[in-house]
């Protein structure tokens, strides 16, 4: 009868240590592999992040100064405002219809509709030559109170009242947060883990210009050239 020979102890410890060698390597290749990935993840998201941010400003601006051609060109008010690091933006949000002519000195308006008006939100009220802002400080069910007395008298099929949204961005250094402010409500946050944040307004050519840079990758900054088409009604016409 043949005898069997087995494994001898060295051909045992060279054959584990060949297969620990394998699988190690193999743990390796996929842990790098892992990293990698994850660092590419990282990446991608922290990209979608920023522009989904500029994506969001771009929106806004491209609305600033609608139903508002009229008071930006009366130099009432400004659609878009960039100072400091803060980025103001203005729309008209709601029209809101009157019942009678209004005068010089008067604080209550009454209104055909006086739903979404609330306190401390915004009145731009003008005709063809002449306009002011108001803030509003109470509600009733047919008129509202403003802050102050107006300044100019208006005909009731002359004047326009526009309740205003306003809008403003700006990085909030404790948090290094871009932030998305409406009205006067809480600052909701847009971006997290932002190092800087600067806008620019040309208000001869209507361009806004907007940088953001992240705290993973400073080297990089995400830059948007905008020109709102709304705002641009309001330039002044070459001679």
């Amino acid at each position: 009868m043949k005898k069997i020979r087995g494994f001898t102890l060295l051909e045992t410890l060279v054959s584990l240590t060949i297969f620990s060698f394998v699988v190690f390597a193999t743990l390796a290749f996929f842990t790098n592999a892992r990293s990698h990935f994850m660092k590419i993840k990282d990446e991608h998201e922290t990209n979608q992040a920023a522009f989904s941010a500029i994506d969001k400003i771009k929106t806004d601006l491209f609305q600033s100064g609608t139903g508002l051609f009229i008071p930006s060109r009366l130099k009432v008010l400004e659609c878009i405002i960039c100072s400091e690091g803060i980025l103001s933006i203005t729309i008209s949000e709601k029209t809101c219809s009157i019942d009678s002519s209004l005068f010089a000195g008067q604080t209550r308006i009454f209104l055909k509709d006086s739903y979404s008006l609330k306190k401390k939100r915004k009145l731009c009220i003008f005709d063809s030559r002449k306009g002011e802002i108001k803030e509003i400080s109470s509600v009733g069910s047919d008129s509202c109170v403003i802050s102050s007395p107006l300044t100019n008298s208006y005909e009731k099929n002359n004047v326009s009242i526009v309740l205003l949204r306003e809008l403003k961005f700006y990085l909030d250094q404790r948090t290094k947060t871009l932030r998305r402010k409406v009205n006067a409500s809480p600052a909701q946050p847009l971006l997290e883990e932002t190092s800087q944040f600067s806008c620019s307004y040309d208000k001869m050519t209507n361009l806004v210009t907007i940088a953001i840079s992240q705290k993973r990758k400073k080297e990089i900054k995400y830059e948007a050239f905008l020109f709102p088409k709304n705002t641009a009604l309001s330039l002044p016409l070459s001679k």
